[in-house]
């Protein structure tokens, strides 16, 4: 190949790479690489954007750099394992910000060389914060249910009740009075007034009592 065709050819693969590396840039989904040892090899601006850095800041850095150890291990765990057994995996993360917390579904793929060997792990990520936040409401939901149902099989059944002072007797043997053994194994609340009957026996030879009752 002549010199003209050379240049020709390399400004052709320039013009590729170029290409290329604006459609990664450009994306939406955060993309980025690893060498072995845990190293960025690439990331996009969506992942730079995603930990709240610059991609030049990130590049050349290893994974323990941006996250704390203990995520930073459960991730690499995933690439570690993609280098060794050339599988495709999945993992859901958690990228906490100022602004709150972010959750993304990554996808970890091996690229291999002309050898075989793994080279990079390329990794894919998609914001799944919206479907992750509603799981989260979901389960303090469900949670809340489970805790009411429980309440509620606590108050179902006999309930061994003093027929004089009304007092409930626990499990425990202990007797409590009817308003605090509810509102401990409730949501109720009490507010106390008098019904007629009782306002009758109570007051119902006192003048006041009486003309207030006229009245009404």
């Amino acid at each position: 190949m002549n010199s003209p065709e050379l240049q020709l050819e390399l400004e052709r693969y320039r013009e590729s790479a170029e290409h290329y590396r604006i459609l990664m840039n450009e994306s939406m989904d955060p993309i980025f690489s690893f060498y072995p040892d845990g190293t960025y090899r690439y990331v996009n601006n969506a992942f730079a954007k995603g930990v709240g850095k610059a991609a030049a800041d990130i590049i050349g850095r290893k994974i323990w750099d941006l996250f704390e150890k203990e995520e930073a291990d459960k991730r690499f765990a995933i690439v570690k394992k993609v280098f060794e057994e050339k599988t495709v995996e999945e993992i859901e993360v958690r990228v906490p910000l100022p602004s709150g917390d972010t959750y993304y579904l990554t996808t970890a793929k091996p690229i291999l060389n002309d050898t075989g060997k793994v080279e990079t792990v390329i990794c894919i990520s998609k914001n799944i914060t919206r479907r992750k936040i509603a799981e989260i409401n979901l389960k303090k939901e469900h949670d809340l249910l489970l805790r009411a149902m429980e309440r509620i099989r606590t108050l179902s059944g006999l309930l061994p009740i003093c027929a004089a002072c009304k007092k409930i007797r626990d499990d425990k043997g202990y007797w409590n009075q009817l308003e605090s053994y509810i509102e401990e194994h409730s949501e109720v609340s009490f507010s106390h007034g008098m019904c007629t009957d009782c306002s009758d026996k109570l007051y119902g030879d006192q003048d006041w009592y009486v003309q207030m009752k006229k009245k009404k």
